[in-house]
């Protein structure tokens, strides 16, 4: 899928610079030391949010010989498994912000395909425990060797400030808006 650019680097920079998304009527915007806006954000913002986020998730995907789900289901599991040992299913729903049935059907499909194994607890038979077969630890070493090939090169094309704190900011923003949804969603 394609997405088609608004224009030039330099005239998006204009455009968010003349922005005008207040209710209340016209206003100019401060800029902050680096030129960008400060103090709100437009509609504008909300949709090159969403063609960026698109556009990470498509990228992420062909990076990923796995759909990226299945991908971040085995990653949950192992790394569950290190910090914990015996993973249940139900907290791997939690971890990974899922539904039951929607774990299930995840856990599955990555049965199936060979890639882990359920088991029954062997003290209480209604917890199942999950864990990665050789064949999942195995595609989840290759998956993580060519995602770390991918970083590395774009760190050093990006530099290692401009990445880490990328990452850093992703890591915030993602935090802030979860906590922000929350909240819109409990009135």
């Amino acid at each position: 899928m394609e997405f088609e650019e608004a224009g030039s680097s330099e005239q998006k920079t204009q455009q968010v610079q003349r922005r005008d998304d207040n209710q209340n009527g016209k206003r100019q915007e401060e800029n902050d030391d680096s030129g960008w806006p400060v103090g709100s954000v437009s509609t504008d913002d909300y949709k090159e949010l969403i063609v960026q986020m698109r556009k990470s998730n498509l990228l992420f995907q062909q990076m990923s010989s796995v759909p990226l789900g299945e991908l971040t289901m085995l990653l949950a599991i192992s790394r569950q498994s290190e910090r914990i040992g015996a993973v249940r299913v139900s907290g791997l729903g939690n971890a990974m912000k899922l539904s039951r049935p929607a774990v299930s059907r995840m856990l599955h499909v990555l049965e199936k395909k060979g890639y882990i194994q359920m088991k029954n607890g062997e003290e209480d038979q209604r917890y199942v425990f999950v864990s990665l077969t050789d064949k999942g630890q195995k595609l989840l070493h290759q998956e993580m060797a060519y995602g770390y090939h991918v970083l590395e090169k774009v760190r050093e094309r990006m530099g290692d400030r401009c990445l880490h704190d990328y990452l850093h900011y992703c890591g915030k923003f993602h935090e802030i808006l979860s906590e922000e949804i929350i909240k819109l969603n409990s009135k």
